[in-house]
C-alpha cells in the first residue's frame, strides 16, 4: 500500500477517535506527532533515534519504552503516545512523517486554517508579515500559518502560495510576463 494512502488512512482515524476534541488538543496532538515525524524522517531526522526505532534488534517492547521516555520528558497528550505506540504494534512507525502530514491537513480544514507559504528576496519584519497574512486571511477566509521563505533569486516583491493557488508579485514573475508577453529570448 502506498504511503501516502497509509497516512491518509492512518490520520483519518485518528481524526475519528478525536471526534469533538477541543481545538488546542488537536492542534498540540498534531504538533506532537509532527515532531517525531520529523525526528524520524530519513533525510533530516535524528540518527540516534531512527536507529532506536527502526534497527531490528530492538523489540517493540524496547521501541515503545523509548517513545514513552520521550512523551514524558515533553508532556505528550495521552492519545498520542498511544497512537505512537499502536504504530509500533503494526510497523508503521517509518510511515509516521507521512501520517503526520495528513493529520496536520485534517486538522487545518477542521479548524479553518490553510498553510501558505512566503516567498521573499529578503527577511519580513513582523509587521510586513503580519500584513501579508491578514490580507491572505481576508483572501481565504480562513485563518494563515506563514513558512516564510528567503529566495534572493525573486530580486523583490512576495509570492504566497496556498495549496495550488498562487499569487505572485516578485519582480522575477513581472520579468517573466513581460519577456513572454514580447517575445523577448
Amino acid at each position: 500500500m502506498q504511503d501516502g494512502t497509509v497516512g491518509r488512512r492512518y490520520a483519518r482515524a485518528l481524526g475519528l477517535a478525536l471526534q469533538g476534541a477541543p481545538e488546542d488538543r488537536l492542534t498540540r496532538i498534531e504538533e506532537q506527532l509532527s515532531a517525531v515525524g520529523a525526528a524520524l524522517d530519513r533525510r533530516t531526522g535524528d540518527q540516534t533515534l531512527r536507529q532506536a526505532m527502526f534497527n531490528p534488534t530492538f523489540s517493540a517492547g524496547q521501541r515503545k519504552d523509548v517513545l514513552g521516555g520521550i512523551a514524558k520528558a515533553h508532556d505528550f497528550d495521552a492519545t498520542a503516545l498511544t497512537f505512537l505506540q499502536l504504530l509500533v504494534d503494526k510497523n508503521r512507525l517509518a510511515s509516521l512523517p507521512t501520517i503526520a502530514a495528513a493529520f496536520r491537513a485534517e486538522v487545518d480544514a477542521r479548524i479553518g486554517r490553510v498553510r501558505a507559504v512566503i516567498v521573499t528576496a529578503k527577511a519580513l519584519d513582523t509587521r510586513d508579515l503580519a500584513a501579508i497574512v491578514a490580507g491572505l486571511e481576508k483572501k481565504t477566509g480562513k485563518r494563515v500559518v506563514p513558512d516564510v521563505q528567503v529566495d534572493p533569486s525573486i530580486i523583490a516583491g512576495v509570492q504566497a502560495r496556498i495549496g495550488g493557488l498562487v499569487y505572485d508579485a516578485t519582480v522575477k514573475a513581472q520579468l517573466e510576463r513581460l519577456r513572454s508577453e514580447f517575445n523577448i529570448q
